[in-house]
């Protein structure tokens, strides 16, 4: 081989050779890229997965306590073992295992029990429902749904309305009663149908 030719020869072999490092060295960067983006896509996943766990634990509050005292010296405490923000209004709260407790000034105090509550952190107005059982004195009326209006001091209790006192037993539609005046209005939606009562002499 003359010395023209070996140079050609190492011309050659050092182009081959430099093209082979180009092509590993481009290929070695795309799949580093590759790792990278897939890397940076799966942090923005993780990420994203975070905080939605963390607007839901937000959402979620556990062992919930609200407690009011007004300018008359009425006391409104309510408690719950969890509360879940609403999606549609952030001032009402979805109770769950409710123990609310109403202290009217010089008239006792109400106890409400129930499966659930939605309750408005500004009016304090709330809808108590499944299992609901209100206690007064001797009073004792369990029902589906209660209704409190804290503003009026006004309770509608509807749906499997049943009525429990010392002297006497009531099953009706809706009971009203006023908390501040201890007027109390027992009856049936559907005129035909009488209220079924009880009363002990």
């Amino acid at each position: 081989m003359t010395r023209s030719h070996f140079i050609q020869f190492g011309i050659i072999v050092l182009i081959i050779l430099i093209i082979y490092l180009t092509y590993n060295y481009i290929n070695k960067s795309r799949k580093d890229l590759n790792i990278v983006e897939k890397t940076e896509l799966n942090k923005l996943v993780e990420k994203e997965i975070s905080n939605n766990e963390e607007t839901l634990d937000k959402n979620v509050i556990s062992e919930l306590t609200y407690k009011s005292l007004d300018d008359n010296g009425n006391v409104y405490e309510i408690n719950s073992d969890s509360g879940t923000i609403q999606e549609n209004d952030k001032s009402t709260l979805q109770l769950k295992n409710v123990e609310a407790k109403i202290l009217v000034y010089d008239q006792g105090t109400v106890y409400i029990f129930s499966d659930n509550a939605l309750y408005n952190k500004v009016s304090l107005d709330t809808h108590f429902y499944e299992n609901v059982n209100l206690i007064y004195q001797d009073h004792n009326v369990k029902s589906d749904d209660l209704f409190l209006e804290y503003s009026d001091k006004k309770v509608k209790i509807s749906n499997n309305v049943y009525y429990e006192s010392e002297n006497s037993k009531l099953i009706a539609d809706e009971v009203w009663m006023n908390l501040l005046n201890k007027v109390s209005k027992i009856y049936m939606t559907n005129r035909n149908k009488k209220v079924k009562a009880i009363i002990k002499n």
